[in-house]
């Protein structure tokens, strides 16, 4: 159940360069690439990946958290915008298991990129196994992304 839990919100964290690229905020549709940046302790290393995808006029006009509220069970409880770039707070329960985050978005134009940081408390397993490596406690994953504009989409 936590192991699920932390996919959960490891997926919202690489769905958040999408959710960047969604919002119309001085955004231009085209094909992206983006490179995301995961970084928790339960992860050896921090985890870079780098993607390329087409945004539709449609997708750019889009919330850029909507895609936060539909991965997973959050609520953004703060969203402030300051021109092209967008500060938030949100809040996640998945199976009883709560985290809280907040991060910044930013786009001009052709570029994008913005962090978040996501904090929760890791229960003890229950049972006399667990899973070997799984961290108990307080628990951050830092989340970071860059975007540019590389074209047209094919």
């Amino acid at each position: 159940m936590q192991k699920k839990s932390i996919l959960v919100l490891a997926c919202c964290c690489l769905l958040l360069p999408a959710a960047a690229l969604a919002g119309g905020y001085s955004m231009n549709p085209g094909k992206w690439q983006f490179t995301t940046t995961v970084t928790m302790p339960m992860l050896p290393a921090p985890q870079v990946s780098t993607n390329t995808e087409c945004v539709s006029k449609e997708e750019a006009e889009r919330d850029p958290l909507a895609n936060l509220v539909d991965v997973g069970n959050c609520t953004i409880t703060k969203k402030e915008m300051h021109g092209a770039n967008l500060d938030f707070e949100m809040e996640c329960n998945e199976k009883g298991m709560t985290s809280k985050g907040k991060g910044h978005f930013s786009a001009h134009g052709n570029t994008v990129s913005g962090s978040m940081e996501m904090s929760m408390e890791m229960p003890k397993m229950e049972g006399a196994q667990g899973i070997p490596g799984m961290p108990t406690g307080p628990m951050k994953i830092t989340t970071s992304w860059k975007g540019e504009r590389i074209g047209a989409c094919d």
